[in-house]
């Protein structure tokens, strides 16, 4: 498609607020019945119906967050009929996160490659085939391999981000970025109700048939609402080099991280695959730094704080998922524990509803406080307030109404963290690297998100019979709020930083 042309009057800088903000949250209404369905593109390459693109691309991430926990409440009972330990029903958990790590800048470079909308088309056929084998799995091994190539669905989540970019006009981009942002939180979280109350009702294999009926209208959604132009970026030589280091490393550093406490921490096992992982790691850096068409752009990290961007990233992905993690649980057990509060799978799903309703209401927020105080500011905004969740979730873990309170407020800051993430991501990446560029932030978040997991596990296993009954779950509470506390850090040093640097997106292209 033609490129379109960025100037530093339509690309929001991180230290002043968006001068077309207001118009952003006015109303976008849909044309009327007998408008043709599918948008066209105008001359200048934005889609002449953005509303529509909006929600075509946020039914898709939908979809993708829908996976990411649809399992979780399903867990005991998919190791029950699978004949599987704790370890081996873990990993349905902890492969698609894997597989989404590697796999994410990976598509998102293809996007760039071949065109965002083909590639994102093709990611779902994928995604919606691997579904429907997990919905007929007959064993765990099969079961571990489709949901492996699930993790191809992680990549959906820059390539509507890219496509967001390229397609809509610049005062309607913040705005779709809260839309498709708020998906990641909201999908997430209605999965853990959604997951428990399908397993009662019908049984594990129904939540991925159902998922792969989303994933279907998701594509059809695409095909209907996304234009299709022309892809604008040159063809260039497949970085297998940088695949294959990029695979390594994080399988290396991402599985040691999960199976440290059954191998424990500082057994040989342990240290020498997560050595072997970072070691990968730094071979791709210098690979990559002296590649021509590199998987990786490491060399991206020098537009403005994206170094720092990426840290905050870690932090969004971290901190929600040791509430996943450790909430069900929590609410699951007896209360004769001392610390359970006596809920079965259905009612806890519930409870942490509301926090994913505020996940998505935090998304749709973020333009607002951009254009108040900063996209900069914002980012603070938004670990401080997972800061202030995470506190009162670590200071009253065993009582129920303050949980609620607490995991809800901390959803409202994810839902900012999210969407203001992904907008500095874009806005400090030159257009022609979109999509590698937030493939990249996708697999940073990815990581934060699968290190929660052993995190918990190792504290909730240190539980002792003298002990304070609730202590590690606040443990684990109490690392959520100083991984936020370090965001705040950061935030601080992002605002400062930006206050001299310049944006990537309003220089030139390069050639």
């Amino acid at each position: 498609m033609p490129s379109r042309r960025t100037t530093t009057s339509d690309t929001p800088t991180l230290d002043a607020p968006i001068s077309d903000a207001p118009t952003q949250d006015a109303p976008i209404l849909p044309e009327p019945a007998d408008a043709p369905p599918a948008p066209a593109v105008d001359t200048d390459g934005a889609a002449s119906h953005p509303a529509l693109v909006t929600a075509a691309l946020s039914v898709v991430v939908l979809a993708f967050s829908l996976m990411q926990t649809l399992v979780v409440p399903a867990l005991p009972t998919l190791g029950r009929e699978l004949g599987a330990g704790p370890q081996g029903t873990g990993w349905i958990l902890t492969a698609f996160l894997l597989a989404g790590a590697v796999l994410a800048p990976v598509v998102g470079n293809l996007g760039d490659r071949f065109g965002h909308r083909r590639v994102l088309l093709a990611t779902l056929a994928v995604f919606a085939g691997a579904t429907l084998v997990a919905s007929a799995a007959p064993s765990l091994v099969v079961l571990l391999g489709a949901r492996v190539v699930q993790g191809v669905s992680t990549a959906t989540f820059p390539l509507a981000l890219a496509l967001a970019r390229n397609l809509l006009p610049p005062p309607r981009v913040a705005a779709a970025f809260g839309w498709i942002s708020g998906m990641i939180g909201l999908g997430a979280g209605a999965a853990l109700v959604l997951g428990g109350v399908i397993v009662e009702a019908l049984s594990w294999r129904w939540m991925f048939v159902l998922a792969a009926v989303l994933i279907v209208g998701a594509a059809v959604l695409v095909l209907l609402w996304v234009p299709a132009v022309r892809a604008r970026s040159q063809r260039r030589r497949t970085d297998w080099p940088g695949i294959v280091l990029l695979a390594g490393g994080l399988v290396g550093v991402l599985l040691a991280v999960s199976q440290g406490g059954a191998w424990g921490w500082s057994s040989p096992r342990t240290l020498g695959v997560g050595a072997v992982g970072v070691i990968l790691l730094v071979a791709l850096v210098l690979v990559e730094r002296r590649t021509e068409a590199p998987l990786v752009d490491v060399r991206t990290f020098r537009h403005g704080p994206l170094a720092l961007v990426s840290v905050l990233t870690v932090a969004v992905g971290f901190v929600p998922y040791v509430c996943y993690v450790a909430l069900p649980v929590l609410m699951q057990a007896p209360t004769a524990t001392g610390y359970g509060h006596g809920l079965d799978v259905t009612a806890s799903g519930l409870a942490m509803l509301p926090s994913a309703v505020l996940v998505f209401l935090g998304g749709r927020c973020t333009p607002l406080l951009v254009a108040r105080v900063g996209a900069a500011a914002t980012s603070g905004v938004a670990v401080a307030v997972m800061l202030v969740g995470s506190v009162g979730l670590a200071l009253w873990p065993t009582v129920p109404w303050a949980v609620v309170v607490a995991f809800s407020v901390l959803g409202l800051g994810n839902g900012i963290g999210y969407a203001i993430c992904a907008q500095l991501v874009v806005t400090w990446s030159p257009p022609e690297e979109i999509g590698a560029a937030t493939g990249l932030n996708s697999v940073i978040r990815t990581v934060g998100s699968a290190a929660a997991a052993p995190v918990v596990a190792a504290l909730l296993a240190g539980a002792t019979a003298d002990g304070d009954p609730a202590g590690p779950f606040a443990a684990s509470f109490w690392v959520a709020a100083a991984v936020s506390g370090a965001g705040v850090l950061v935030a601080v040093a992002l605002t400062v930083l930006s206050r001299s640097s310049r944006p990537a997106s309003a220089r030139p292209s390069r050639p």
